[in-house]
């Protein structure tokens, strides 16, 4: 995607997530308020996880790689609590920045859908995370009813282009349990007519 589209999609992202987002609200306070210690947080957009972090238990490792977005995160507040990098999982100079076993969470909110490799992330993850370490997940999936799960099929080629890399037809939650991810708890939810799935994992 071109940097002048990126810079369109940064401008707009957060009136278009508006109303969405005050449904899904109570849902990331649930999941990141109660977080302690070293968090990585994988595409972080801007930044509307970072109010739900405790200031004095957590030290959140922010990544993007959406510069205009990351813009926009920075204009929001200045949480000295988190550091920002205009990098994306996948980067290999990500490798340089993140410590093999040095997270306590990972935070992927509304983003794996993007990641253009899902598998290949969720192996990383598994590096980055330290022993009885937790993946913190809130993401839209691919639906379970058929017909809106073709639907998802035949319109994602178009909606990728517009979304700025977002896939419809994710089965994360399938990928989740491939690569050996257990739920501590996990619900499916929807909202918007759209499906999601929720939920904390452990190794």
């Amino acid at each position: 995607m071109g940097k002048l589209y990126q810079k369109i999609f940064a401008k707009y992202y957060d009136p278009f997530m508006v109303e969405l987002e005050l449904r899904l609200y109570k849902r990331r306070y649930s999941l990141l308020s109660p977080l302690i210690g070293n968090v990585l947080e994988v595409g972080s957009g801007t930044g509307v996880n970072f109010p739900f972090y405790n200031e004095n238990k957590t030290k959140v490792t922010a990544i993007e790689p959406s510069l205009p977005m990351l813009e926009k995160a920075k204009l929001k507040k200045n949480y000295n609590h988190i550091k920002l990098h205009n990098i994306g999982v996948g980067y290999e100079e990500l490798e340089a920045l993140i410590p093999e076993k040095g997270f306590d969470v990972i935070v992927c909110t509304l983003v794996l859908c993007t990641v253009p490799n899902l598998e290949d992330a969720l192996e990383d993850f598994k590096r980055f995370l330290a022993p009885n370490g937790k993946l913190i997940i809130m993401e839209h999936i691919h639906s379970k009813k058929k017909s809106k799960a073709m639907l998802q099929n035949v319109v994602n080629p178009i909606w990728k282009k517009i979304g700025d890399g977002c896939n419809l037809n994710r089965k994360t939650d399938e990928v989740l349990k491939q690569k050996g991810f257990k739920a501590v708890n996990s619900s499916y939810f929807y909202n918007a007519s759209i499906d999601f799935y929720e939920g904390v994992f452990t190794l």
